[in-house]
This record gives C-alpha cells, structure tokens and sequence, in this order.
C-alpha cells in the first residue's frame, strides 16, 4: 500500500469509530480491489479503483468505488476516470438496478465513485485544467482532497449513506 491508499485507510477507521451512533444499524465493510484483476471500469481506459466501501443497511446496499491519487496527470474535468466517477457510474447503477428489478430481487443498489487527490490543493489548482478551479467544483465532479480532514465524512455524505 501507498502513502495514500495507507492514509485512507487510516482516515476511514477514525472516522468510523468517532462516528458509530450516527452509522449504527449500517454493516460497512472495506474491500481491497486488485489491481488490474479485480473489479474494473472500462469507459475510454480502464480504472481499477483501490478500494470499494459496501455499506448494507437492510435492503440497500451502496458500492463506494475509492481512488486515492495524485491528479495532477489527469488534466481536466473531461478525464475518463473523472467522467467515470461523475456520470459514468450512475449509467452503470441503473442497469444494475434494472437487472435486479427484473429478476424481482428486493434490493436497491447505490454506486458512486470518488478520486481522493493526495495532490494538495494549492499543488495543482494553477496547473489543473485551466487553472481557475475552485475547490467545490472538484467535489462537485468527486474529486475530495485528502489534506480535507472531513472528506470521509463528504464521501459517506454525497453517497447518500448519511
């Protein structure tokens, strides 16, 4: 594990254990995704998350696809794996969901995707892009940054988990 994935990991235990009687009554579990074998995404390139959070709270289920990178190589906002994470992952949600609802199996399925940037902000906001990004238009294509001590809590947020 890197820098990074170690941190995530790291950050998501705190978070979890300050936070149990607001997750109480919620199965979450961390999934280590292999890399380049496990689960995958194929729109333009392929990207293999490191990480899937699965949150069960009775008949829903949420998959949480995590990335934690630098992005200063991904360029823009148009990005594959950025594209992937906004809109791209909710195309693949419905089919699933559709799946499931034809085959009459009582279970609802949320996916989402995010890229944790182990890339300050002030690293890459002039270089990103065209340079005039401000932090909330990351998250709003989930890009959250590490250096954000409530960025696991924006995940679990924008999830619709809390």
């Amino acid at each position: 594990m890197n820098k990074g994935e170690a941190k995530f990991v790291n950050d998501l235990r705190k978070f979890l254990d300050r936070n149990k009687n607001l997750l109480g009554g919620i199965d979450i579990f961390l999934l280590r995704n292999l890399s380049r074998k496990g689960i995958g995404f194929f729109i333009g390139s392929g990207f293999y998350p490191d990480f899937i959070i699965w949150v069960k709270n009775g008949n829903t289920q949420n998959m949480i696809f995590i990335d934690p990178k630098g992005i200063r190589n991904l360029g823009n906002f148009n990005d594959d794996k950025i594209q992937l994470c906004v809109s791209g992952i909710k195309e693949i949600e419905n089919k699933v969901n559709e799946e499931l609802e034809r085959k009459g199996e009582p279970v609802s399925l949320t996916l989402d995707a995010f890229i944790i940037s182990v890339s300050s902000y002030d690293d890459i906001r002039n270089t990103f892009g065209e340079g005039r990004h401000t932090k909330e238009e990351f998250e709003k294509h989930n890009i959250l940054f590490q250096e954000d001590e409530t960025y696991i809590k924006k995940i679990f947020e924008k999830a619709g988990v809390i």
